[in-house]
Formats: structure tokens, C-alpha cells, sequence
């Protein structure tokens, strides 16, 4: 089956947002068939495991650590590291998790169960729009070398541009990964200059007033165009010369942000297609880098958000190497702002950004598999259904840094003692109980068969959120909560018999929030059996507390 195009991907994920009647900004939706699972397992530990990369200056991966070298903290409280190893690419620990004598009681750490290595699904990203000729010949060199040295059998790789043009679905076939390669090329759109006008970084700069000399040479460079006479004063002329300078500004920094919203477009595509597969998930990002305006920037805090959910690791890889640039402060100015953005995702995500250093292809091997990575356990108590912060730190001063999940979900507990609250989604299917902690509610409409339904008969579930009484945490200017639909058709008997699971992932702007509290959260679930008399079962869980609300009501399915 050939894989899906960008287009047909984004209408896809359009109707399923129209489907559940919510803004498409700051959701994401999955929704797949459910079965109940014939034993229902509850988890008896409450241990949070988390990976962790340690790289020196150059982005070498760093080994020979140990558990009190580290500091964990969950929502910024100390937690006590109660397992860890040291893992290699193999997926086997390679040193015992106990530090090294240094005259004090040693502290006995046993060592982190550690999962068999897992399937990894690698994306090369080239931000075709943002390198020019000689970076993406230096990047296509040195992605050669990284395939040359060869894939295991069970990993994958894929390309996405920002263009759309050269992209490959995942493959573990280097030579037809080099084939596309071969035939990736820059596609910038140049800024069209405005006559009275300067740069388009010193235009970025001038608007947003970030360096006072530059911003003097922009208005200098629009004082041809000012008008002025013999009989202005300097005062005068300048005065004429400021509105000049800033549309013609504004005009530059127009073109480059629409440039660089596209990147931030196709990035969410590729990051989108990774969070399909099961396995390791790594991004790539290859770019010279690209503005975005100061402060929380949506489109990238989305992206970021999209990402941690996701499970997806993104290194950034500044594709011009260790260019020659003058050390002006107004050039370390221009270069950190378009570099900026790709600190801020990797930071976001727990990634690294090599820069300044003309082996890309040794960046890229490093990005993709680490020679040694850590993995670490922490009771931080009953779990509460919210999402935490994570921070893992050195105790010690170090000139290394540590990549890391900025934070993770606490699934609710799920003892019996909470079990009116938060009684696991699958026991729910073949309760009985009512429940009403998420205020929502219930509507059904039967009709008829179509073809292609084999006869059945279609039922239609419309479920809707009251969003005004549920709770949010925030994180980078969003409201977040999850948010899960269970929609059930059981038999006369209690049977079940078909079923769909959506998962909504809230991410939601001031402005989008204060849209659904007005109207609501809707999902709309379709569900097809034969003629007869049946119950609908529906289960809302949220997040943050994992709240439930489960309700059962009878439905004649006939033909007419």
C-alpha cells in the first residue's frame, strides 16, 4: 500500500477534528476499534521510569555514570532514585548502578529493568526552504556517510522537507534512501527586498527592538525615501523616516515568517507520521535555522506539545557547520535569533542540538543511536491522573548536559478505595454503576443500513462535555487535559459486541478554551450492528483526576 500523501494525511486528521466538533487548533484526536481485553490487569507498582542521555561539549554520548551522580525532580519535589542502569545499544546494562568508592558509604541502587531494545523509526527532517546550495550538498554528504555505515535489519528511516518534494514513508532500504537523497535540493523563496529597507534579520531586529545600532541603520536606509527637504532639521527628516523604515520592515518580516511557519507545518507532518508507529521514535532536524517572533511563538509551542505526547525525541542539527562568521555582537545577534527556535524544540522535547561542528554526519549518528544512554526509576507515590514536570539534574557542577522527557502522565490510581472515581475504563464497560464525575452528556439516533455494512444497522453516539467544570493544568501558555470516549454496544445479555475509543490530547489556547466552554466538547461515534435491542455503554474519563461518568441506555435497532 503506498503511504499516505500530506494532503490526504491532513484532510484525514481535518475530518476527524470536524467529527468531534472541536477547534482543530490545540487538539489531537485518535480514535481506533475497541475490545475489551479477556483479563483485565491492574498494575501493582508505582514506579515512573525515564531515559536519559548524557552528551560532553561535542554531543558525545557520556558513560561510567552512576545513580548519586543524578537528582530527580517530579513537580519539583527530590525524589529518591530507586533503580538504575547504564545501557548500551544493545539494549543490555553495562556497568553495576552503585558509585565508585569515594571514602563514603556507598549507596546500593539495584539496577533498572530494562526493556528489550525497541524497533526504531528514525526521520530525517531538511528544512529545505531555510539552506542554500552548499548546505544541503554539505547535509546530503554526510547523511550518505551515516546510511554508508550501515542500518540494523529492524530499524527504519524516512525523509520529510518543508517542501513536500523528496519525501520517503519509512524504509529500512539504504539504497533507496540514498536515491531520494541524491535528489534533494534547496527551495528557498527569497524575501523581495524593499529599496528603503535593510536586511531581513535586521528587519526582525528593528521591529522587534532588539539592537539599537541596527535599528539606526534601518531608519537611515529608509531616509532616501522620507521625503525630505533642504529646510528639515536631522530631527525632522528622521521623524519622516521611522514609518518608512517600519513598513518596509514589516513587509520583509512577513515573508520570512510565513517561511518559517511552513517549516513548522511540515515538521508537525513528520511528527504526526512517527507518532503512527510503534517503536523508538527520533526526528531529526536539519536546518540553518528560521524566525519566529519573540515570546511563546503557538505554532511552536503546539509542535512541542505534539511531541512530548508523542513519545518523539527531536535533535536539531545546525546544517551550516562550523562556518566562518565574524565576531561582531551584531553578527552573534543574527545568527543566535535564527538559531534560537531550534534550541527551543529540542529543550522541549529532550533532544540536543549540535552546532558548530563540521562532522554532521558523526551528529547524525549520535542523534539517531547514542553509544550509551541511562535509565532510571522513582517512586513519586500514588499515582493521581495528572501530568508532572520531570527535571533530572547532576548534583554536582558538570560542563556536560543531560537530554531527558520534560514530563510525563501519571495514570490514575486505580485501587479499589477510589474506585467511584476512578474505576479503570474496561471494568466500566460491564458495570452497571452510574457515574457522574465529568459533567457530560448522552444523545442516540439509529438508522438505516448502507452498502458495504453487510446489513447492519448504523447507531450513531453523540457525547458532550460540560468544559466549564473540568479542571486544566498549564504548561507553555496552553490548557491541557485529556480527555477519553468509550462508546460501547453490549447485547440483551451484556455481551459485548463492537465498540470505538477516541483519545482527545488538549492543548487549548486561551481563546479556544473560552470557545468550548460556550459550546462544549463533542465527539460523535458511529457504531454498526444487526437488527435487535441492545445497550449503549458510555464512559468519559478526564485526565487530570480521572474522573469517570459511564452510562447505559437501551437502543432498538430495526429496519424499516
Amino acid at each position: 500500500m503506498a503511504p499516505p500523501s500530506r494532503a490526504t494525511a491532513f484532510l484525514t486528521l481535518c475530518t476527524l477534528l470536524l467529527r468531534a466538533q472541536t477547534p482543530a487548533q490545540g487538539v489531537v484526536i485518535r480514535t481506533h476499534s475497541y475490545t475489551p481485553p479477556s483479563t483485565i490487569l491492574h498494575a501493582e507498582s508505582n514506579l515512573v521510569e525515564a531515559g536519559l542521555t548524557v552528551r560532553d561539549s561535542r554531543g558525545r554520548a557520556v558513560g561510567g555514570l552512576h545513580a548519586p551522580d543524578f537528582e530527580v525532580l517530579d513537580n519539583g519535589v527530590p525524589q529518591r532514585i530507586t533503580a538504575f542502569s547504564e545501557v548500551r545499544p544493545d539494549g543490555k546494562p553495562s556497568v553495576a548502578a552503585t558509585a565508585p568508592d569515594s571514602g563514603k558509604p556507598s549507596e546500593t541502587v539495584p539496577a533498572a529493568n530494562v526493556p528489550p531494545p525497541e524497533r526504531k523509526f528514525v526521520t530525517f527532517f531538511f528544512d529545505d526552504f531555510h539552506m542554500g546550495i552548499g548546505e544541503m550538498s554539505f547535509v546530503k554528504q554526510a547523511a550518505r556517510a551515516f546510511i554508508a555505515k550501515g542500518l540494523k535489519p529492524s530499524d527504519k528511516m524516512s525523509i520529510v522537507t518543508t517542501s513536500g518534494q523528496g519525501d520517503l514513508d519509512f524504509t529500512n532500504d539504504a539504497k533507496l534512501f540514498a536515491g531520494k537523497l541524491d535528489r534533494l535540493s534547496p527551495h528557498n523563496r527569497y524575501v523581495v527586498p524593499s529599496y528603503c529597507g535593510v536586511s531581513p534579520i535586521d528587519s526582525y531586529i528593528f521591529l522587534h527592538n532588539l539592537d539599537g545600532q541596527i535599528a539606526e541603520e534601518a531608519i537611515g536606509a529608509a531616509v532616501p525615501c522620507a521625503g525630505c527637504s533642504g529646510q528639515d532639521t536631522p530631527q525632522a527628516c528622521r521623524a519622516k523616516a521611522i514609518p518608512i523604515a517600519q513598513q518596509a520592515a514589516s513587509s520583509a518580516w512577513e515573508q520570512l515568517q510565513a517561511q518559517s511557519l511552513d517549516t513548522l507545518a511540515a515538521l508537525g507532518f513528520a511528527a504526526k507520521r512517527l507518532s503512527e508507529v510503534n517503536g523508538t521514535r527520533i526526528l531529526v532536524l536539519t536546518s540553518s535555522g528560521f524566525l519566529l517572533r519573540p515570546g511563546v511563538q503557538p505554532e511552536l509551542a503546539n509542535f512541542i506539545d505534539g511531541a512530548v505526547r508523542w513519545n518523539i525525541v527531536v535533535h536539531a542539527i545546525g546544517a551550516q557547520g562550523l562556518e566562518a562568521r565574524m565576531g561582531g555582537l551584531k553578527d552573534s545577534l543574527r545568527h543566535a535569533l535564527f538559531l534560537l527556535p531550534l534550541e527551543n524544540i529540542t529543550n522541549g522535547t529532550g533532544g540536543h542540538f549540535f552546532k558548530d561542528n563540521n562532522d554532521i554526519a558523526g551528529d547524525m549518528e549520535l542523534a539517531a543511536d547514542p553509544e550509551v544512554a541511562y535509565l532510571l526509576a522513582f517512586n513519586p507515590g500514588s499515582r493521581d491522573g495528572k501530568f508532572h514536570t520531570l527535571k533530572i539534574r547532576f548534583k554536582s557542577k558538570r560542563g556536560d548536559s543531560i537530554q531527558f522527557r520534560p514530563g510525563y502522565f501519571s495514570r490514575a490510581d486505580e485501587s479499589e478505595k477510589a474506585l467511584s472515581a476512578r474505576v479503570p475504563l474496561d471494568d466500566a464497560v460491564f458495570s452497571k454503576q452510574s457515574l457522574h464525575d465529568v459533567p457530560a452528556t448522552v444523545a442516540l439516533g439509529a438508522g438505516q443500513p448502507k452498502d458495504g455494512t453487510e446489513g447492519t444497522i448504523p447507531v450513531s453516539i453523540g457525547i458532550t462535555v460540560d468544559v466549564n467544570r473540568l479542571q486544566f493544568t498549564t504548561a507553555n501558555g496552553r490548557h491541557m487535559q485529556q480527555i477519553v470516549f468509550l462508546m460501547t454496544l453490549l447485547d440483551a445479555n451484556g455481551n459485548f459486541v463492537t465498540g470505538k475509543e477516541s483519545i482527545m490530547e488538549l492543548a487549548l489556547t486561551d481563546e479556544k478554551l473560552a470557545s468550548l466552554k460556550k459550546d462544549g466538547l463533542k465527539a460523535i461515534a458511529t457504531l454498526h450492528a444487526p437488527a435487535g435491542i441492545y445497550q449503549v455503554r458510555t464512559i468519559v474519563r478526564e485526565g487530570m483526576k480521572g474522573g469517570l461518568t459511564a452510562s447505559t441506555s437501551a437502543v432498538e435497532l430495526r429496519r424499516k
